[in-house]
């Protein structure tokens, strides 16, 4: 269970309901999805695993500061974005 998921779902499931019952100008048209999405994001969230930490990269490699592609820790730009890595062996 992703508990963060499902917190997500409860506040915005409630939001909905909330001003459904309270018939908010402009937000009682939007009370329907939300409480709707809210509603998908508690199932998924009772469906899906609980993650594991964060994503490290391949040895050897970090993540580009810029866009998140693994970088070869002597590379001095990224090939992707040509960002210049901080810190890299060439800069």
């Amino acid at each position: 269970m992703r508990s963060q998921l499902f917190v997500a779902g409860v506040i915005i499931g409630g939001t909905g309901a909330a001003s459904y019952l309270l018939q908010i100008p402009l937000m009682a048209l939007w009370s329907i999805p939300f409480m709707a999405g809210g509603g998908l994001m508690i199932v998924a969230s009772l469906l899906l695993s609980e993650s594991h930490g964060p994503v490290q990269p391949p040895e050897g490699y970090r993540f580009c500061a810029y866009c998140g592609n693994p970088v070869k820790l002597d590379q001095a730009r990224c090939e992707r974005c040509n960002g210049v890595q901080p810190g890299a062996g060439g800069a």
